[in-house]
């Protein structure tokens, strides 16, 4: 037994470093920021929020959608129905608010994620209203974007070789949160999200859906509104598509948002293994990488600990597995308390809040790839998940079947209504 822990425990040492060097690069291109320049690319540009029931703080993230310093810019937000509690919400907020914005009730989801399906009505409703926007900015509306972020986020776009670009999210315990159970899984859910900000720079793995930008040109050229047919996620699509045609997605270090969070241990659990069992369907390849680097580092890390504390009952100390461990923890812990203090610095709204959480990235690494085992073996189990209160089974990336729909409440739209018959149902502040 000492062999092999001193064998795996080598070679998750190794894989540290190599982890460590990438958060080391990662962090020297987010903090590498550049001054404002007045005469960026900065096209029309149109940003559509997928919305459904009300999320932590919602109102004030869609404020600072409103607030955004652009030039000309418009915000289409996309419900299921007119009974959504969300849809009340930003009708209010388009009221009192100069920006031009549309509302689009997009029906039911058929065959793929409502997500998806909501951005599709978006985007048809776009093409009929308004064929100057030349750029597509997407959005979530549980994050709480900067006033310079849409700014950010497109003037890359000038570049026609980055065929998108892309922020990422931050998770923080909402001020309310509950130190038991709430606050320490917002905690958790926080050191998990944060581990993919290495896959993220100037040329990035993926594309967050939630802050995400294309012109829309290539969006059309590329085929994504047809490539979202039977999906469910929309980022992972359109990061393959991006892929396929040889261009690159840039992450945008001044567009990582704050996400206030107040969740569960239950809740944590569900979202991430959500997560995994998405990536395992639209990226089995980076599935396989998690499954295989989480597995061995959990194995080796938890049981040489095991292993250590018996055999020091023994008064048998394996000195080298000792050292193995503490060098993994060790540079695991710097690793987090680096891209918190990144996280921090970007975040300036937000940066004592964040500061005050950094020792969790530092400490709570161990736990965290603890949840990505379960995450992993759960999400062998089924390819089905419920995502907002829907069930989708994920058949492939281009078939999903809708297995559950929550009891709906009182009147709404049929899911046979069609994006051209909701237009009464669309309303712009601009209009009044």
């Amino acid at each position: 037994m000492d062999i092999l822990l001193n064998g795996l425990g080598i070679l998750i040492l190794l894989q540290s470093v190599f982890a460590f060097g990438a958060v080391i690069r990662f962090a020297r291109y987010a903090l590498r920021l550049q001054p404002l320049r007045p005469n960026r690319y900065q096209p029309k540009a149109v940003i559509i929020v997928p919305c459904k029931d009300l999320e932590h703080d919602f109102e004030e993230n869609i404020r600072a959608l409103f607030l955004q310093e652009y030039r000309d810019y418009e915000i289409i937000f996309v419900t299921e129905s007119e009974s959504d509690p969300a849809y009340a919400a930003l009708s209010k907020l388009i009221k009192h608010c100069r920006r031009s914005a549309w509302m689009v009730v997009a029906g039911e989801a058929k065959g793929r994620g409502q997500k998806v399906h909501n951005l599709c009505a978006a985007i048809e409703m776009l093409n009929s209203i308004d064929r100057r926007a030349e750029v597509l900015v997407f959005a979530d509306s549980d994050a709480r974007p900067t006033r310079q972020w849409l700014a950010e986020l497109v003037a890359p776009l000038g570049d026609t070789t980055i065929g998108a670009t892309t922020g990422f999210r931050w998770y923080l315990p909402a001020r309310a949160a509950r130190w038991f159970g709430g606050r320490f899984a917002t905690l958790l859910l926080s050191v998990w999200n944060a581990s993919a900000l290495s896959l993220l720079g100037e040329r990035s793995g993926f594309a967050w859906g939630g802050s995400m930008a294309i012109r829309r040109e290539n969006f059309e050229k590329l085929g994504i509104r047809r490539r979202w047919q039977g999906a469910v996620s929309d980022d992972y699509v359109l990061t393959a598509a991006i892929h396929e045609a040889g261009q690159r997605i840039k992450f945008i270090p001044q567009c990582l948002v704050a996400s206030y969070a107040d969740a569960t241990l239950k809740e944590l659990l569900e979202f991430t293994t959500r997560q995994i069992r998405i990536t395992r369907v639209y990226s089995p390849r980076v599935w396989k990488i998690a499954c295989i680097t989480h597995c061995l580092y959990n194995f080796t890390f938890w049981a040489g600990m095991v292993w250590l504390v018996a055999g020091s009952y023994h008064g048998l100390i394996n000195q080298t597995l000792a050292f193995l461990l503490i060098g993994i923890f060790v540079l695991g812990a710097i690793s987090g308390w680096i891209r918190a203090g990144v996280a921090a610095n970007l975040l300036r709204a937000d940066r004592e809040r964040a500061q005050q959480i950094w020792w969790a990235y530092a400490l709570l690494g161990p736990a965290a790839s603890l949840v990505y085992l379960y995450n992993v073996i759960a999400s062998t189990r089924t390819r089905r998940i419920i995502w907002r209160g829907i069930g989708y089974e994920m058949i492939s990336p281009s078939e999903t079947l809708i297995w559950h729909r929550p009891a709906q409440l009182g009147s709404h739209e049929s899911s046979s209504r069609s994006t051209r018959q909701s237009k009464a149902s669309v309303r712009s502040s601009s209009q009044k």
